[in-house]
């Protein structure tokens, strides 16, 4: 195959505002040259042909799973090096061609420390060019974690970070509603002791009580600091338009998973992204009895999606909304692509396809009903081809 020319054909090619069946997507030098509607008798070598959907590569700006792949048990430690190459190859079959991995700089029960996040952060930043893959790091700082914000400043100087949130998983508040639920999740997460648990719930609630000023501070010079570096903001978790009003005030430019409707609604005022998790759409439904995506995108309050835990969600949501008549499929695959890649800025670059862009490109097709990815290119490279016996269009 050509260095330089690739060509799909066959499949039904999705763009930002339609699909063109039995078309023609035409790379050269890692480009999207054009789409053809009327397939002319290609053959050769550079010609791939392919039978499914034909969709930008996914832009997954909020997943967590690193951490588990890194600490796949709460005693078992996996070198970061080696986690992040394995990883790297999921990520490829799954159609992920961008990837923000969220990486907490935390005090929390369990694996999250931000000394360990940023030996993570690095690693990632050093290997970045030898994976398949675009790794990016998405810094999840904890408000009441005081001595985490000089990690989190430093990596921001050292250029290692790409997207900056704010949470805050203080008992009482956005996604734990009282003490006993937060205890008992980070019990079960984990496998730690429910004392242990309880005192760093303690340690959050005597900062939110006592240092509340200090806190705001500390939030709001990093933000100072993620701006002076060209990282996008986003909250985590928000549960009311007062705190998706502070989130607004300190810069912040996207939402992540709003635990209600009303803060939803604020942050579409406010002209924030609404992120929510893809797996919300695949079970039909949030695991913590939080906000409902399809109720958010059917309000008007949806503008992307994220694998959060769970990978293959990605590919199911747009399938499940497809299949529900929800919306036109462009619009379902844009909540994967297009807009998670306009939330942080990257969209001139990534997340279409439309000729000039980078060819990121997925193919999806159906096992048995199932929707599978069957090939995807990263700047018109394959990087992933799965040659089912019994595969169909999606």
């Amino acid at each position: 195959m050509s260095d330089r020319r690739l060509i799909l054909r066959g499949g039904d090619i999705v763009t930002p505002d339609r699909v063109v069946s039995n078309g023609s997507l035409v790379i050269e030098d890692g480009r999207i040259v054009e789409i053809l509607e009327v397939t002319p008798a290609l053959a050769g070598d550079h010609v791939r042909w392919v039978d499914g959907l034909v969709v930008p590569g996914f832009v997954d700006l909020h997943c967590d799973a690193l951490e588990r792949e890194i600490r796949p048990r709460p005693t078992s430690i996996v070198p970061i090096e080696l986690a992040l190459t394995e990883f790297d190859r999921t990520l490829a079959a799954q159609g992920i061609t961008t990837m923000y991995h969220a990486v907490a700089f935390a005090e929390e029960p369990g694996a999250r420390y931000h000394e360990e996040a940023e030996r993570l952060a690095e690693v990632v930043h050093a290997r970045a060019d030898c994976l398949l893959v675009r790794h990016r790091v998405h810094a999840r700082y904890e408000l009441t974690d005081l001595e985490a914000a000089p990690t989190v400043e430093r990596c921001l100087g050292r250029g290692f970070l790409q997207l900056l949130s704010f949470m805050d998983h203080t008992p009482g508040e956005r996604q734990f509603r009282s003490r006993p639920e937060y205890v008992t999740y980070f019990t079960r997460a984990y496998g730690l002791a429910a004392d242990a648990v309880d005192a760093v719930a303690s340690r959050k609630l005597h900062r939110k009580r006592d240092a509340a000023s200090v806190l705001d501070s500390t939030a709001r010079a990093l933000a100072d600091a993620a701006r002076r570096a060209g990282v996008p903001l986003a909250s985590h978790d928000d549960d009311s338009p007062e705190q998706v009003g502070w989130a607004h005030g300190v810069g912040v430019s996207i939402a992540e998973f709003p635990v209600r409707l009303e803060a939803a609604a604020e942050a579409r005022a406010r002209g924030l992204h609404v992120l929510m998790g893809a797996p919300n759409v695949v079970r039909g439904g949030s695991t913590g009895r939080n906000l409902d995506a399809a109720v958010a995108l059917e309000q008007g309050f949806l503008d992307g999606l994220c694998s959060d835990y769970y990978l293959a969600s990605l590919v199911h949501a747009v399938a499940r909304l497809r299949d529900a008549d929800a919306c036109s499929l462009p619009s379902p695959v844009a909540l994967v692509t297009r807009q998670p890649a306009r939330a942080v800025g990257i969209d001139g670059d990534v997340g279409a396809l439309v000729p000039g862009l980078v060819a990121d490109v997925v193919v999806i097709g159906s096992v048995r009903g199932i929707p599978v990815v069957t090939r995807t290119l990263r700047d018109g490279r394959e990087i992933f081809v799965a040659d089912y016996p019994a595969v169909r269009a999606a």
